[in-house]
């Protein structure tokens, strides 16, 4: 079951290339977008900090010391609208992944659900956009990112708390990993349930929080043959990224024979390789959910009733 819905997966994709196209245009979007908001607030922070001569001339220096010091000076005079604007990047960041998210996550999983229902014969719900659920999913899991983030800046304050009693790297390490590694193991779980839940809201037309439900109980039925799936992936998308990392490393080493914007370009092009390949990979996982999903509305159909055939009469 586990190959067949790997197959399953990858053969949707190679079926239908828009999906791939669809998958790096959102994903796309919402990176430009992103990038052009940081710009804005760098140039934002910029415009608001005069700089002096010295520090100007130490921030350009090769000697950590004077580097570290004129970076740390420049951060206390820009604190209170480096907050302001982080916030404001945060919350603008969060809005315009969920909208993004959910809209092309959305139309992706409503063409593979619909796919796979035709191929496999089940019933699904009728067709209807759902658009809100498939934003408040994405809305939630950018909600548990940020609790995930406090959870962690929460160890932080704890071992500054226990720093502040005496000097304790021990400890101080232990707390910080701790509270990482819980952060990480919560945020992984429901931050998987979420990312299942799209395909219940286009299988069953359900709304946001009963797609999660239905999300929780199929992966409580079905936790082997996903993670099997999620592993094999992962295992995929790691050798793609080690793969690349040693191309460019290799790239990196001849700098001298090439020319700088011949180096730029290659270096770029292998980021885009890698970029698209996990693009890919993860698109086929998420086929592959979905396909498992659609899969058990075919398998657990009734069977059709017997046939009474007449028996020919006893001579």
């Amino acid at each position: 079951m586990n190959a067949d819905a790997q197959s399953e997966g990858f053969r949707a994709l190679r079926n239908d290339p828009v999906l791939l196209a669809q998958e790096l245009f959102w994903r796309w979007s919402y990176g430009l977008g992103f990038l052009a908001l940081l710009f804005f607030a760098y140039s934002r922070l910029r415009a608001a900090v005069l700089l002096s001569d010295t520090a100007t001339a130490a921030l350009h220096t090769h000697d950590m010391t004077e580097l570290t010091s004129a970076a740390t000076v420049l951060l206390q005079a820009v604190e209170p609208l480096l907050y302001r604007t982080l916030a404001q990047i945060f919350v603008v960041g969060g809005v315009l992944w969920s909208v993004s998210s959910g809209l092309g996550r959305g139309m992706i999983t409503r063409t593979l659900v619909r796919r796979y229902a035709a191929d496999y014969g089940a019933a699904i719900a009728p067709e209807a956009p759902r658009w809100d659920s498939y934003i408040a999913l994405k809305a939630v899991r950018v909600l548990m990112l940020l609790i995930l983030v406090i959870g962690y800046l929460g160890g932080v304050l704890l071992a500054t708390v226990a720093d502040a009693a005496g000097p304790n790297l021990l400890l101080s390490v232990l707390i910080l990993v701790s509270s990482l590694a819980v952060a990480a193991l919560i945020w992984s779980y429901v931050n998987w349930v979420l990312s299942l839940a799209p395909i219940f809201v286009a299988r069953d037309g359900l709304g946001a929080l009963d797609a999660a439900v239905a999300a929780l109980a199929f992966l409580g039925r079905n936790r082997s043959m996903l993670t099997a799936l999620t592993v094999w992936n992962t295992t995929l998308r790691g050798l793609s990224a080690t793969t690349i990392t040693l191309v460019g490393l290799a790239t990196l080493a001849g700098h001298s024979l090439l020319p700088f914007w011949l180096l730029a370009v290659l270096l770029g092009l292998q980021a885009l390789a890698y970029v698209v390949v996990s693009d890919y990979l993860l698109l086929g996982r998420y086929a592959a959910y979905a396909s498992l999903a659609v899969s058990e509305l075919s398998g657990s159909a009734p069977p059709p009733p017997p046939v009474d055939f007449p028996l020919p009469p006893a001579k």
